[in-house]
């Protein structure tokens, strides 16, 4: 009984920090994107960084060809499509790696112990030689790979420094990720302040000069970070998750698109992102 009411507390809590024209405002763009793309479902939660309050939650899902409905049951089963930036910053904190180091990510195609990880552009070639920075703004995974390792040489050694800044691969979903983009936006102690000061600098850079450019705003300077995954179903879960102003920022908010077919990348949950901050600094 106890837990029940807990819940039911936090559910009223919730509702009560909504701003019912933003909520209304946020849908209309989210099923507009949905409808273009012709995508399965989506979501869209916006949160104001110094209260954690959310002020907008939005869940569609394709109910026929051309239209969509309502669900607050979608998946919440979060696909590590957004958690490069996390790991990168696990990985300054060990003070063995800095963003302006360079990796060498080759033609795109890296095979090690077992596995073969492959680069979005790997059949153009890949990146050869960039910095860590440039890595995360052209979300190399093979670049991703190779900071880790160097910074923590075992898996368990890298999940153990997550843990420490309280984040657990096995239960993220899409409100706890927003959550975490949210404590970078506002230095809640995720990690060493100069650490997530490079953090956020590279995230700003993501969307000047990398795949987040489509997130860009002509209104006021935006930070984040796309996000790409294939399930094992065959589809895609594409994703960005921001904040704004960068320099000093006030609302972070999470896109994640659920599209069976290709095309499938961040950059089009980053026109949302866009669309949405756009909406809030009209």
């Amino acid at each position: 009984m106890l837990i029940s009411c807990q819940k039911s507390r936090e559910k009223i809590d919730k509702i009560s920090s909504i701003n019912s024209t933003t909520q209304t405002e946020t849908t209309a763009i989210l099923e507009s994107k949905l409808s273009e793309l012709n995508a399965l479902s989506g979501q869209a939660i916006i949160m104001e960084v110094q209260t954690g309050q959310i002020k907008a939650m939005v869940g569609l899902e394709r109910k026929d060809s051309a239209t969509y409905q309502t669900s607050e049951n979608l998946p919440q089963t979060q696909t590590l499509g957004l958690i490069q930036p996390l790991s990168i910053l696990a990985a300054l904190e060990t003070g063995k790696v800095k963003l302006s180091d360079t990796v060498n990510v080759g033609n795109g195609v890296y095979s090690n112990n077992g596995i073969e990880i492959k680069d979005h552009n790997w059949q153009r070639g890949g990146y050869g030689t960039i910095t860590i920075q440039q890595g995360l703004a052209v979300s190399s995974e093979i670049a991703a790979y190779k900071t880790i390792e160097k910074a923590f040489g075992s898996e368990q050694a890298y999940k153990a420094q997550l843990n420490k800044m309280r984040i657990n691969l096995d239960s993220l979903n899409t409100l706890k990720m927003l959550t975490l983009y949210n404590d970078i936006a506002k230095n809640e102690n995720i990690a060493n302040k100069a650490n997530t000061d490079s953090l956020k600098q590279a995230l700003k850079y993501v969307v000047t000069d990398g795949l987040g450019q489509s997130a860009k705003s002509e209104k006021v300077q935006v930070a984040g970070k796309t996000g790409t995954l294939q399930l094992e179903n065959g589809s895609y879960i594409i994703e960005f998750c921001g904040y704004f102003p960068a320099d000093n920022p006030q609302y972070s908010i999470i896109v994640s698109i659920n599209k069976e077919d290709l095309p499938a990348a961040g950059f089009m949950a980053g026109d949302v992102f866009r669309q949405i901050v756009d909406n809030m600094n009209k």
